[in-house]
């Protein structure tokens, strides 16, 4: 059974607030003189960070067009 997340609810909001700022974060750190591989790292942070955030619209879509989220999947 896959869970209900309800997007419209205090939890997610907060949610968003508290992962948006570790974006900014992540961003200002890359801002940085860093290595190759600390800058990769921190990006992959990022997208991942982005990523969570995402679900909010896929759930959208999927329930609106169950067809094109499947090809989102592939």
């Amino acid at each position: 059974m896959k869970p209900e997340i309800d997007f419209a609810s205090a939890t997610w909001r907060a949610l968003v607030e508290i992962v948006e700022s570790r974006i900014d974060e992540l961003r200002r750190k890359n801002d940085g003189d860093l290595s190759i591989e600390r800058t990769s790292h921190l990006r992959g942070g990022v997208a991942e960070l982005k990523q969570l955030l995402a679900i909010a619209g896929i759930e959208q879509v999927a329930a609106d067009h169950p067809d094109q989220f499947a090809a989102m999947q592939s």
